[in-house]
């Protein structure tokens, strides 16, 4: 699961502008975090290994690897990399007291984070480690990966990384309360310090300047968090995650010019799982396991923040049990510092005996004039496939969602037909951000008329088998996990200009 993550170092030694010291980190199951040289001074293509580090806490599985003992898979460095870079003076070299440090965690390889600090990338050093004792009692198996940035609670920002509390493996088993990972944190990026967390407690409220307890976080939280600064000024103030119980919770951070840490608070959003529907039978079972997507917007009562996100369990990627759906929540206090108003739930919308449902648009919303959900709230939409889910994080464009989703039982045009095991297939969504209707002729086997768009061309089938990962957009296209590039269609942005009445003079 870990995924490169390139760092470009600049015109350090005999490097150039042109040519920029690039390297490459990556996890991998041989128990190390790997940096690769992307090219020599000179110019010619590299890949030539520099170093591993091999974190403590994995070594006692290098024997399991060395016999090949048979057994269940050695999980170790599987997490993703993350970075923290510092260019004092924006020249795009790492040197002088510049600063570059990568973060990275385990998944099922462990409980712990590690930090190297890599500013002088050939000669890198540990900076810290964290693991289940002290402060991160509460940690899990470290699933999700840091989010770096600054936060404001005092004088000057303070560079940190951002982190769900991780998985509980009892998960693997049953939609029970968890013992473990059901935390979020926030971690001094430079001492690995706690800054502050969120979990469980009897009530709800703030410990201290470094504790806030919430009596609803009992699931654990493997997914990456959407780490946002709504007021543009360069830190973080509010946070977005799903947990392993349905619930999207909202964190408050708001700045102070003191230390104001006891004012951040976190909010239940939106619970969509078994926490919400009596009965906690397997079908309710949806689980968060991925980063929202946050869109500022408006519609008719007014302004929203749009989070965007898909329920599937990821470790039973080929589970068939659960009812999984793909959600837009409007979250309608947009000021940070704000505590969410209500918490939306699952069940449909309905006036009178359920205010905080959303609109169910599966059958629905297909063009502007079949649209009978009421959205107010936001909408969900089903994912019909038999076993069908979403297993990463969707990007919306333009006011057009994309997301992938997974079939086990396979999703390309050719599954079934063969006599090998199945890896299964994915599909690619295109849909309405506001309602959930196609926006693309996807389906062309009734037509390739693009103005009378159906159901099934919210998705497209795509031609690479396995879990299919994210869509990256690049330019002016997204690219899919199949490779299969297209445009992304809208209008693009503008300049524009404003006056204030009795403030700014008329021209």
């Amino acid at each position: 699961h870990s995924r490169p993550l390139p760092l470009n170092f600049g015109a350090r030694g005999s490097y150039s502008v042109t040519n920029p010291d690039i390297r490459i980190f990556m996890g991998s199951e041989d128990g190390m975090m790997h940096m690769f040289r992307n090219t020599t001074s000179g110019g010619a293509e590299s890949g030539v290994e520099d170093w591993a580090f091999m974190p403590r806490s994995v070594m006692d599985k290098m024997d399991i690897l060395r016999t090949n003992s048979p057994g269940s898979h050695p999980y170790t460095v599987d997490g993703a990399p993350a970075a923290f870079v510092q260019d004092g003076n924006g020249d795009g070299t790492i040197n002088g007291t510049d600063k570059a440090y990568l973060f990275f965690g385990l998944r099922r390889g462990g409980k712990a984070y590690y930090a190297l600090d890599v500013t002088d990338p050939d000669n890198p050093s540990m900076l810290w480690s964290i693991d289940k004792t002290g402060d991160f009692a509460e940690l899990g198996m470290t699933f999700s990966s840091p989010r770096v940035g600054t936060v404001k609670f005092g004088a000057t920002s303070t560079p940190v990384v951002i982190f769900g509390g991780g998985y509980d493996e009892d998960k693997d088993t049953g939609a029970s309360d968890d013992n473990e990972g059901n935390a979020i944190y926030i971690v001094n990026a430079v001492t690995g310090n706690l800054v502050w967390k969120s979990v469980y407690g009897a009530t709800t409220g703030s410990v201290s300047s470094t504790v806030y307890n919430h009596s609803g976080m009992v699931d654990s939280i493997p997914s990456d968090l959407a780490a946002l600064d709504t007021n543009s000024d360069g830190n973080i103030d509010r946070l977005y995650v799903g947990d392993t119980g349905g619930t999207i919770w909202r964190v408050d951070l708001p700045e102070g010019t003191t230390d104001n840490r006891s004012s951040w608070f976190v909010s239940e959003l939106a619970n969509v799982g078994r926490d919400d529907i009596s009965g906690n039978h397997k079908a309710n079972d949806r689980r968060f396991f991925h980063r929202p997507d946050f869109v500022p917007s408006s519609d008719d009562l007014g302004a929203f923040d749009g989070i965007l996100i898909g329920t599937g369990d990821r470790a039973d990627p080929k589970d068939t049990g659960a009812d999984n759906y793909f959600y837009l929540i409007k979250d309608r206090d947009v000021l940070t510092g704000s505590v969410a108003g209500v918490t939306y739930n699952h069940s449909d919308y309905n006036a009178s005996s359920n205010a905080n449902g959303l609109g169910d648009v599966t059958n629905t919303c297909i063009d502007n004039s079949s649209c009978t959900a009421n959205l107010d709230n936001g909408w969900k939409m089903a994912l019909e496939g038999v076993g069908e889910k979403a297993l990463a994080p969707a990007i919306t464009a333009f006011g057009t969602v994309y997301f992938t989703s997974f079939l086990p039982q396979g999703g390309t045009a050719d599954a079934g037909t063969s006599c090998a095991p199945s890896e299964g297939g994915g599909r690619l969504y295109a849909v309405n951000m506001f309602n959930g209707a196609p926006v693309k002729n996807y389906d062309t086997s009734d037509g390739s008329d693009d103005i009378n768009l159906t159901k099934s061309d919210r998705f497209d089938p795509l031609s690479s088998g396995g879990i299919p990962a994210e869509v990256v957009p690049i330019g002016g296209y997204i690219l899919p996990p199949d490779l299969e590039a297209e445009p992304v269609e809208g209008r693009e942005f503008w300049k524009t200009f404003w006056y204030e009445k009795d403030v700014d003079p008329e021209s």
